[in-house]
């Protein structure tokens, strides 16, 4: 069994499309259908249920992607280990990431990590839950970073700590000097909302209590660094993880606002394949996460000392 053509067998499982498939493994449609068969051949299985529209794996055929995901992963760790010369650190580190952990605290992390370890090579994607459990539990990424969720079947939901949630509005927002504000505020002055498209498995990003203080909703998004730029424009309130705007309430682009009731903290994890051993370098980015989540959520005057 060659390697050459477990590859043109997963682009094909992944892209659900023998033409897709050719052209993410960069070669002829003739030549991934040549390995499939050589496959189910060896194999003595179909591996493929075709019809003129659908290309879907038979059950013999989604426990060939499975095994073959962990063999090419194995071989993915062996590469990084040896291409270091001794870090374990050097080679990809495959990230996938919801832009709530990716527009502050990743950068950081990351650019201490690559202080340290200049042979290390980031590869960082944004994508939303869904998505991003499927990346990780088929071997494309090495972690997901994610808000709120848990363990799904494939996967493991490490918990990397929790992050309050914090009103704020820009500096030359009619309620900069106010500091505290009440539920009239609220209904007087418009707000940016979290929302995408209503989809179930992302009610964690908005926990704004609606029932108790209700907004006037100026602006409803997806995209959290527009919301963000939104609020420092001056034009809407706005209410995110303290985790995306700490740096610039430190900067005073954004003024932190007082009087909301307390609120469940957003619960953070990173999502890795269940059954397989975390490289060194993902441990090493999950506990310098946990340090920062940790430092950025204590008391303001009990900050955790950071640790390079």
């Amino acid at each position: 069994m060659e390697l050459t053509d477990l590859a043109h067998f997963r682009h094909v499982a992944r892209a659900e499309s023998f033409r897709r498939g050719a052209a993410a493994a960069h070669v002829t449609a003739s030549a991934v259908s040549k390995s499939i068969r050589k496959l189910e051949d060896e194999l003595g299985v179909r591996l493929f249920a075709r019809t003129t529209r659908q290309v879907r794996l038979t059950a013999e055929g989604k426990v060939l992607l499975e095994r073959c995901t962990r063999v090419f992963r194995e071989l993915d760790e062996c590469v990084a280990e040896l291409a270091g010369r001794g870090d374990s650190h050097a080679g990809e580190l495959r990230i996938g990431a919801m832009e709530v952990l990716s527009v502050a605290l990743l950068p950081r992390v990351l650019g201490a990590m690559m202080r340290v370890h200049p042979g290390l090579v980031p590869r960082c994607h944004e994508l939303a839950p869904a998505p991003l459990a499927a990346a990780v539990r088929e071997g494309r990424l090495d972690v997901g970073l994610t808000i709120g969720g848990g363990s799904e079947p494939g996967l493991i939901a490490h918990p990397l700590g929790r992050s309050s949630g914090v009103l704020v509005c820009g500096p030359t927002h009619p309620l900069r000097g106010r500091r505290r504000v009440s539920a009239r505020d609220l209904r007087e002055h418009a707000s940016v909302v979290p929302s995408f498209l209503g989809l179930e498995h992302l009610p964690s990003i908005d926990q704004f209590p609606d029932a108790e203080w209700p907004r006037k909703v100026g602006a409803s998004i997806e995209l959290l660094q527009m919301g963000i730029a939104l609020v420092e424009s001056g034009a809407v309130l706005g209410y995110f993880p303290e985790i995306s705007v700490r740096d610039r309430i430190a900067r005073r682009t954004l003024v932190p606002l007082a009087g909301l009731p307390a609120r469940a903290p957003f619960l953070l994890h990173a999502l890795l394949p269940a059954g397989a051993t975390p490289r060194p370098a993902t441990r090493t980015l999950l506990d310098a996460l946990s340090r920062e989540i940790r430092a950025l959520d204590a008391p303001r005057g009990a900050r955790a000392p950071r640790r390079a």
